[in-house]
Formats: C-alpha cells, structure tokens, sequence
C-alpha cells in the first residue's frame, strides 16, 4: 500500500468518524430538548426573556451621589 492510499484511506475514515459523531450530537440535542424540566425556572418569566435575579439595574445618576459622597 503506498503513501497516497493509505493517507486517502485516513481521511476516509476520518471524514465518517466526524459525521457519526455528528449525527449523535445532533441526537442526544433533540433528546435534552425534549426533557421538560421538573421545577419552573426562577429566571424565566412568562411575558418576557430571561431576567437575572441577583443583580440590580444599573441606572445612571441614581448611584452617583453614594459614590460621590464615599470619596
């Protein structure tokens, strides 16, 4: 077997790997999105996109005056 066949037979068998790793991937994304999760997602509200639930909004010219004051 010389050099070209057998690089021609590596990149075969490289390019049917990726494509079968490929089609599970796309597979086991189906099936995690098929899972309904079991509790309600603090995050999630029903009007609207996610909101964080931790942080305040930054405003400006309302927090200003605090840190104007601390320097």
């Amino acid at each position: 077997m010389d050099l070209i066949s057998l690089l021609a037979t590596v990149i075969l068998i490289t390019t049917i790997g990726t494509l079968v790793v490929a089609v599970a991937a796309y597979i086991a994304f189906k099936l995690r999105d098929k899972r309904r999760p079991k509790k309600k997602d603090p995050t999630v509200h029903d009007d609207g996109p996610y909101q964080p639930i931790f942080l305040k909004p930054y405003v400006p010219g309302q927090n200003t005056e605090s840190a104007e004051k601390e320097s």
